[in-house]
C-alpha cells in the first residue's frame, strides 16, 4: 500500500482478505485486515474497542459511511475500484493513526450517529436511497426507538440516543443537525419514519 494525502506520502504493507459478500453492505465488498495490525495499533494506544479504528464487530473494516458507498463504488465497478477508492484510503488512515494517533481526515462516529453526522455535512440533496441506507442501519441499532422518537418530534431538549443522558444537541451536536435535516427530508419525500425505521419482525 502506497498513497498520498494532503502532501503526506505513506507506504506500508498489510495482510488483508477481500470477499464479495459483505455482512454490512449489499453494495461493496468486505475488507478484513487479518494480520493483527489493527489490534496492535489499539494496544499501542490502550483501547480495547476496535470500532475506534472503524473495525466492525464481525472483523470487517468500515471503509466509508453508507451514503458514500454508491459514490465510491458505482454499479458495475470492479475490484480495482474498490481497492483504489476504499481499501487503500482505509489502510492509509490506519497507518496515519498508528503514527499520529489521529485520522488524516475528518471522521464520523460509528453506526447511526456517523450516518447522521455525514448527513449534516453533505452538500448534496439526500435521495430516498440515501435515507433508506440510514434506515437500514437504524433498524439494526439497539436504540432504534430513540431515533424514531427524535424523528417524529425533533426536539433539541431530548436526551441523546447514545444513552449518555445529555441533551442530543449538546452530546452529539453534528449528529443532531443531521437528524434535523433528515426530518426535513422525510417530510419532503412524504416518508413515514416509524414505518421506514422500525425493524421488521
Amino acid at each position: 500500500m502506497e498513497a498520498v494525502f494532503d502532501g503526506q506520502s505513506l507506504k506500508d504493507s498489510f495482510q488483508v482478505r477481500i470477499t464479495a459478500t459483505n455482512p454490512n453492505s449489499d453494495r461493496v465488498p468486505a475488507l478484513y485486515e487479518n494480520g493483527g495490525r489493527t489490534k496492535a495499533i489499539a494496544d499501542k494506544y490502550g483501547f480495547s474497542d476496535l470500532r475506534t479504528l472503524h473495525r466492525n464487530m464481525d472483523g470487517t473494516a468500515c471503509v466509508c459511511v453508507k451514503q458514500v458507498e454508491k459514490r465510491k463504488f458505482p454499479p458495475g465497478s470492479d475490484l480495482l475500484v474498490f481497492i483504489e477508492e476504499l481499501a487503500v484510503p482505509y489502510l492509509y488512515a490506519l497507518v496515519h493513526y498508528e503514527k499520529n494517533e489521529r485520522w488524516p481526515w475528518g471522521e464520523y462516529s460509528h453506526g447511526t450517529l456517523g450516518l447522521l453526522e455525514f448527513a449534516a455535512d453533505d452538500q448534496d440533496e439526500q435521495t430516498r436511497e440515501d435515507i433508506e441506507q440510514i434506515a437500514a442501519t437504524v433498524r439494526r441499532d439497539m436504540h432504534w426507538k430513540r431515533y424514531v422518537k427524535h424523528l417524529r418530534n425533533a426536539n433539541s431538549g431530548k436526551t441523546c440516543p447514545c444513552g449518555s443522558g445529555k441533551k442530543f444537541d449538546v452530546c452529539h451536536e453534528r449528529a443532531h443537525r443531521g437528524l434535523l435535516r433528515l426530518n426535513t427530508d422525510l417530510k419532503r419525500l412524504k416518508l413515514n419514519p416509524y414505518k421506514l425505521f422500525r425493524p421488521t419482525a
